[in-house]
């Protein structure tokens, strides 16, 4: 072969290699290995380890036996109870509460969602229980504590049922498998879960004329707003007053859930409590910043409150002003 002809076979390869070098991208596209491919509203199964950030958060129970000196909630898991889980705005499913053996504050939900653009280590969601955003309100309620009354774990209609709204925030996505069918796995952040109001427990009495014994009122409902305006009725609902209607007339001390918007300054509550005579009574109840954060156990005759009940009581035409 002449020193001619191998230079032309010589850079005849050459050129198939740079024709071959230069292809265009499109035709040789990248794979990113171990990056799952989410469809559209890809159906996951969800399991999250769930915890308390203060095992004094949730209001299914009071901790300790002496009502006086009680400022706290207490906090456990129901096993059976749902937990609704938020993308952004968006619900995208619920999950079901199995309770520690152990540590009953401490619990595992698992439950399928509904999704499509979760991106691990960067997507964060948002749970909350027992009752989704839509069915938050704090408005209606029937002034008890704790009753069993036929609903999950003997509890329907009370406060521990019904108002003591526990949220986790930021709940990161770790991980993320997916099947061709577009079924697969989430994994995420433990979920921690911080209460959304404190209980507040009421009892009124008037005094006639400012003198004399006080008499304790027989309610049967109040209306309840807070002189800054920053008394929540619920999710997107504005804020109060807030109403309560008992059960039936009683003189005794019964309870409310708070949810304040301003948590760190005192704020004067406003009570107007409508009598089983049918008198209007009027009165007023600062509430010092200490005790506004959510999750705590607050009592109007605790003796750490920084003012007595003062009652205006409007009947035959007089104001007689209770100190």
């Amino acid at each position: 072969m002449t020193t001619m002809k191998k230079a032309l076979i010589i850079l005849t390869a050459l050129g198939v290699l740079m024709w071959t070098g230069c292809a265009p991208v499109e035709l040789v596209p990248e794979e990113v290995p171990g990056k799952p491919v989410l469809k559209a509203d890809s159906t996951l199964t969800l399991t999250v380890r769930a915890e308390m950030s203060n095992p004094e958060t949730k209001a299914l129970a009071i901790d300790g036996t002496d009502e006086a000196n009680t400022t706290l909630l207490k906090s456990m898991w129901l096993t059976g109870e749902e937990v609704y889980v938020y993308l952004g705005e968006e619900l995208i499913g619920k999950l079901k509460a199995v309770e520690d053996a152990t540590d009953p504050h401490y619990a595992t939900l698992t439950g399928e969602v509904t999704a499509a653009g979760i991106t691990p280590g960067q997507t964060q969601l948002t749970l909350l229980t027992p009752y989704s955003r839509e069915d938050w309100t704090y408005v209606g309620q029937g002034g008890i504590l704790l009753v069993n009354d036929g609903g999950l774990s003997g509890l329907y209609n009370s406060i521990a049922a019904r108002y003591h709204l526990a949220q986790a925030e930021n709940v990161l996505v770790t991980g993320l498998t997916t099947d061709d069918d577009g079924k697969g796995t989430l994994t995420t952040s433990n979920a921690v879960f911080e209460n959304q109001q404190s209980v507040y427990r009421l009892s009124f009495r008037f005094q006639n004329g400012g003198v004399g014994e006080k008499t304790p009122i027989t309610a049967v409902g109040a209306s309840i707003t807070g002189d800054g305006g920053g008394l929540w009725k619920g999710w997107n609902m504005g804020t109060g007053p807030i109403s309560v209607w008992l059960n039936e007339p009683t003189a005794d001390p019964f309870f409310v859930a708070l949810r304040f918007e301003d948590q760190t300054n005192a704020e004067a509550l406003n009570f107007e409590v409508i009598g089983e005579d049918g008198v209007t009574y009027l009165g007023s109840k600062t509430i010092p910043a200490e005790y506004k954060p959510n999750g705590n156990f607050v009592s109007i005759k605790n003796a750490t409150l920084t003012e007595r009940l003062k009652l205006d009581v409007h009947s035959a035409d007089k104001v007689n002003t209770v100190l």
